[in-house]
């Protein structure tokens, strides 16, 4: 097939790209800076893996376009599918260009159908791209695009650490050996395929909500326990026996809280062990500033922190360790982070009860943002 995958980072280049390219695909990226551009076609990349298989793989014949050029709805007009890694919110900007590259492909009168995969850390990701999309059609054209395009959601849970230029200019890319592609079936245009790492799941939803309130949720945890600690890298908050108790605590609470809600454990509750290798893996030197950027988003309603404390508050189960990641994360200063900043700022000029508020929804007399809130008083005292 002819893949297109918006996005030139971490997850694009390390984990969709190079099982794409092994698969014998053709893969285009389509990139912003120019700088990525001309290495991806001048000289490929390099994926360094480390782990259980320590390699490089060495992938060539891709090739890359400019995202606000013609090119890209020209490759667009030809391509089998399109998965986008952008980070949820750059979304919005990169859905306008789709949606113009998609209305090109229409009026080209290209007759065969296209599966869009919303490669996000973000639950309903196929169907807020959509929404996107459509805002940015002309109507006359809205039913074309709608019965010809399938939105769909995706997922890697691959950890991709590194992206660096090597001397001669070529990107590196460092990962984790393993990893998975979860992908949702239910919409898609054009049935294929999947070969591994790639898993097309019926109960996407779930899945997606699971690996959110589990690995993400303890990823989340050991950054923000970590940074509280002084800690630069994962690995290393992971070594310190307080952090890895709460964060395997954590990870406890939520798998219980969502094995309460579907009667069953779905596919990352059985992976917890292998997710705390991956953690703890020294060799990927992944940053706690990576892993804990943008505090602000991670503390949403629904997101990897404040979700999954909900949900065990539901079922009755103590959130002891997950209310610890969410106080730690209200801490998060991290230099060069925007979010943090702006956290900071609001937390500092109206406290902890009106940051729940505001950016987790959670009114003070929400019995989470008590516990919470008694849980920074404990940190900081």
């Amino acid at each position: 097939m002819r893949i297109i995958i918006i996005g030139a980072g971490r997850v694009g280049l390390g984990a969709l790209g190079v099982a794409l390219v092994l698969q014998g695909h053709e893969v285009i990226f389509a990139a912003r800076r120019p700088e990525v551009i001309q290495s991806i076609n001048q000289l490929g990349y390099d994926v360094i893996t480390k782990g259980a298989v320590e390699a490089c793989i060495e992938v060539r014949g891709v090739r890359a376009v400019n995202l606000a050029e013609p090119e890209f709805a020209q490759e667009v007009a030809r391509a089998d599918q399109i998965y986008t890694s952008v980070r949820p919110d750059n979304l919005p900007e990169i859905s306008s260009l789709l949606a113009e590259a998609l209305l090109y492909r229409i009026k080209a009168g290209v007759p065969q159908p296209l599966d869009v995969f919303c490669c996000e850390n973000l639950k309903n990701a196929g169907s807020q791209l959509e929404r996107l999309i459509f805002t940015n059609l002309p109507f006359q054209y809205a039913q074309q695009v709608q019965d010809r395009t399938g939105f769909n959601a995706a997922i890697s849970d691959r950890i991709v650490s590194g992206q660096e230029f090597d001397q001669q200019g070529r990107i590196v890319i460092t990962a984790d050996a393993m990893g998975d592609v979860l992908f949702d079936t239910l919409q898609v245009k054009s049935p294929f395929d999947a070969l591994p790492p790639f898993k097309g799941l019926g109960n996407f939803p779930a899945c997606i909500e699971e690996k959110l309130y589990i690995l993400n949720c303890g990823h989340a945890m050991c950054a923000y326990l970590g940074y509280q600690r002084g800690y630069k890298y994962i690995h290393e908050a992971m070594a310190d026996e307080t952090i890895n108790r709460a964060v395997v605590g954590a990870m406890l609470e939520a798998q219980s809280a969502m094995q309460r809600k579907h009667g069953t454990t779905l596919h990352y509750g059985n992976l917890i062990s292998d997710i705390l290798a991956s953690f703890a893996n020294a060799a990927l030197m992944d940053t706690i500033a990576r892993v804990g950027r943008d505090p602000v988003r991670k503390l949403q309603a629904d997101d990897r922190l404040i979700g999954p404390v909900k949900l065990a508050y539901r079922y009755s189960i103590e959130p002891t360790y997950l209310i610890q990641g969410c106080a730690a994360a209200l801490s998060f200063a991290q230099e060069g982070d925007a979010q943090a900043a702006e956290l900071q700022k609001l937390v500092k000029e109206r406290g902890a009860e009106t940051a729940l508020d505001v950016i987790a929804q959670l009114r003070p007399w929400n019995p989470v943002s008590k516990l919470i809130r008694e849980a920074v008083k404990q940190q900081t005292s």
